[in-house]
């Protein structure tokens, strides 16, 4: 007997509940104090106080529009709900700023080791630097949050004592970023007189226990079954592999969501009606579990956010009731706010909101959209759901990462279900590892679904075009909202032509920036973000050259990013790992014309990198010119042939610029010091942009040096937490007292410099 065929039926407009506007009226309302907040913990002069009074008035007109205007009756309980979460909003988050100066007076001039630190979730890790949110207490008594950082992984729950400095976060993005998230100081560990694990509670006991087992930092694989099993992704993504889930917009995959704990829902479920439990037994029992389980992997607001949507689904339909998606977003949202206003501004609480509310939005109409196209239901859902959360999320991404994955819709149809099955297994299998016998087994179905995931990743993340790079102050990302708001309230009905029409028009618009970077790009420098080394990258028209590359896989992605699809030439200034280390993935991933060094450094070349068929080796010398483009490079240094071991070999560029009135003088001086900067400053002369020696150590510059260089602009290329306390103070001390300005990869991303008319322009890939 055949089934019948399923009605392709166009979808109904989503119905808006009116715990929308309790819930916008809320983060307004928050948004304003925490913002005005953050300015005093940062000791910025604050806003105006009339500012406040926005709140109050905007209230008052909402009722007195609900309570006189005939014509919004239809929308009473909307503004009413507005002027409610507005006046909320401000007094919870007046509230938390209250306790948050208090507690910062009381930090001020406290010495690190009359405190006491409790461990928070799980570190951000840096080259070898590990970041933690912690607790700081003095006896019994909670201060409030602050940053440690140190150079040892601390286990969640752990309670540390150490000599180090406490300070403010500077006023930049990250540390506005940090204040605003709760953190009110910054640690910098010196030294750990001790570290007590204390009395965790079982389920962090269990996790702690767990990720001893898995061992994350030994392996890529392992450290992905870390991520999705026990929700710390800190390993991942300090390894390669984690950018390339960032390029094919997959980094939801290791974030604890919805998606997780309905893979874990499912399979409990499973075990559950094995049992003879009653329906509502069985309800209980998954609900418990499932908060359980949020618990355990770090109680993240997306899973926990998550979790209370899952509860609410599993209370209305034992109800008997109809349920809703949007109403239980708003409602989890509004609670989140009320008890804990600083979550508005983690950034995994707004793309999960984001992401969920437009999939419950606009998820069935793209569906039935690629449907009239003839897509397969099942494949459509997939495209849909990918689709519509990541064009939600562009004015969240975009700011922070400054790229576009083209290839995320594919790549998630591929790799989102390998990760569901690697999700499924892992539950099932990583707890064994526990029982020594069976410890040699339990990761063995998990590794091989693991590596096949990461064997995709890397796939996809290598195909060219697979990302783009956007500026992150770019204002059409806010277009797309815009954009989705229309269509909800428009509702049009999918035509087959028109829609194909479309979709021509986007793959050639996809085609254009291809070409367009290949070919067309526009005069630029840019000094890659690639941790504690250098790369830095010289483009205009079709020529490109890297010049080092990097300390590992983390240089291809910075490329991939910047829209390089080839490279003429490499220059490779010294033997430093973190100068050549990326090159060999380079070579892997990228057509490379010529690798340049210094005179007679090729002998001592790493073997990893000579021999590669297609690429020539050149060997350069003082006075020689390169060009790229219309720019052109100039061997400042060595005077003599050298080995390529030390700093005091590295190979110094002074690129110049100069074509249709535009013009521009950068130095680049690799690991370069002061010894060996004196020998040719005079030489150099006057430039605009100087790029730190040595990553901006203190011996990079002086005072000196710089007033005859007299830059514009200094930049350091280090990682963030780096243990040699990279770009030093004394270096960044003497570009202000010259008064140059400073930027550093590690607050800015991709630097960008581009040459102009009256000088030269700097765009950072995150907000300067």
């Amino acid at each position: 007997m055949s089934t019948p065929k399923r009605e392709h039926v166009m979808p109904p407009r989503p119905l808006m509940p009116w715990t929308m506007a309790l819930c916008a009226g809320l983060c307004v309302g928050c948004g304003l104090v925490l913002n005005m907040a953050a300015d005093l913990l940062l000791g910025e002069p604050a806003a105006p106080d009339t500012l406040l009074m926005v709140i109050p008035v905007a209230a008052a007109a909402c009722i007195v529009l609900a309570r006189s205007c005939m014509r919004l009756v239809r929308w009473r309980r909307w503004l009413y709900a507005a002027a409610f979460g507005l006046v909320a909003g401000a007094v919870v988050s007046a509230g938390w700023a209250i306790g948050a100066l208090r507690a910062s007076k009381a930090l001020d001039n406290r010495a690190a080791s009359s405190l006491e630190f409790v461990v928070h979730g799980d570190p951000s890790i840096n080259d070898d630097a590990y970041s933690y949110t912690c607790d700081a207490y003095e006896g019994e008594n909670r201060l409030g949050q602050v940053r440690l950082s140190c150079d040892r992984e601390l286990d969640a729950g752990s309670h540390v004592r150490a000599i180090g400095r406490i300070s403010r976060f500077e006023n930049d993005a990250n540390g506005r970023s940090r204040v605003l998230r709760g953190e009110l100081r910054k640690v910098k560990v010196i030294r750990l007189v001790s570290d007590d694990e204390g009395s965790p509670r079982p389920l962090l006991r269990l996790r702690n226990g767990l990720l001893a087992s898995i061992a994350p930092a030994t392996d890529p694989a392992r450290a992905l079954i870390a991520g999705v099993v026990c929700g710390r992704s800190s390993e991942l993504r300090s390894q390669p592999a984690g950018d390339w889930f960032s390029v094919t917009g997959t980094a939801h995959l290791i974030a604890v969501s919805g998606s997780h704990l309905a893979i874990v829902g499912f399979v409990i479920e499973g075990v559950l009606q094995k049992t003879r439990c009653s329906r509502g037994l069985q309800r209980a029992i998954l609900a418990i579990t499932l908060v359980g389980y949020a618990a355990f992997t770090g109680a993240s607001p997306s899973a926990v956010r998550a979790c209370c949507m899952v509860a609410a689904t599993l209370v209305v339909n034992g109800a008997g009731r109809r349920r809703h998606g949007a109403s239980a977003l708003f409602v989890t949202m509004s609670i989140f706010v009320l008890l804990r206003p600083t979550v508005l501004f983690d950034m995994g609480f707004q793309l999960s909101c984001a992401s969920v509310f437009a999939i419950l939005c606009f998820c069935p109409y793209a569906t039935y959209a690629l449907g009239e196209l003839g897509v397969p239901t099942g494949i459509a859902g997939m495209l849909s759901v990918t689709l519509c959360s990541q064009l939600a999320t562009l004015p969240i991404t975009i700011p922070a990462f400054g790229t576009f994955s083209l290839i995320a819709p594919l790549a998630n149809a591929v790799i989102g279900p390998v990760v569901s099955l690697l999700l499924a297994v892992s539950i099932v299998l990583v707890p064994f590892l526990l029982v020594a016998p069976l410890q040699p087994w339990a990761l063995v179905v998990p590794m091989i679904a693991a590596r096949c995931a990461l064997f995709f990743e890397q796939l996809f993340a290598a195909m060219p075009g697979a990302s783009v790079s956007v500026p992150p102050d770019s204002m059409w990302i806010y277009l797309v909202p815009c954009l989705l708001a229309v269509l909800l309230v428009w509702w049009p009905r999918p035509r087959v032509r028109p829609m194909a029409v479309g979709l021509a028009c986007l793959v050639l618009l996809t085609a254009i920036p291809y070409i367009y970077w290949d070919r067309c790009a526009p005069p630029s420098v840019t000094v890659l973000d690639v941790g504690q080394a250098d790369a830095i990258l010289i483009r205009q028209g079709g020529a490109v050259a890297l010049v080092d590359c990097g300390l590992d896989e983390r240089v291809v992605s910075a490329l991939v990013r910047n829209n390089v699809h080839h490279i003429d030439a490499v220059f490779v200034t010294h033997w430093d790992e973190d100068h050549w280390g990326g090159l060999p993935d380079v070579l892997d991933q990228f057509s490379v014309g010529t690798i340049a060094v210094a005179a007679n450094a090729l002998e001592d070349a790493p073997v990893e990198v000579l021999n590669r068929p297609g690429v020539t080796y050149r060997q350069v010398a003082r006075g020689d010119a390169i060009d790229i483009g219309a720019f052109r490079a100039r061997v400042m240094w060595p005077f003599d042939t050298v080995d390529g071991e030390g700093n005091e070999d590295s190979l110094v560029l002074l690129l110049s610029y100069v074509l249709g009135g535009q013009s521009l003088r950068m130095l680049l001086t690799g690991d370069a010091e002061l010894d060996q900067e004196r020998e040719f400053v005079q030489e150099v002369g006057d430039i605009d942009v100087l790029k730190l020696g040595h990553h901006g150590s203190k011996v990079s510059v002086d005072l000196d040096l710089l007033e005859t260089l007299k830059p514009e602009l200094s930049i350091a290329s280090a990682g963030e937490g780096n243990r040699y306390g990279h770009p030093s103070d004394a270096c960044i001390d003497a570009v202000k007292e010259a008064g140059g300005a400073f930027a550093c990869t590690i607050e800015h991303g991709d630097i960008t410099i581009k040459p102009t008319a009256k000088g030269f322009a700097m765009r950072c890939q995150r907000p300067w």
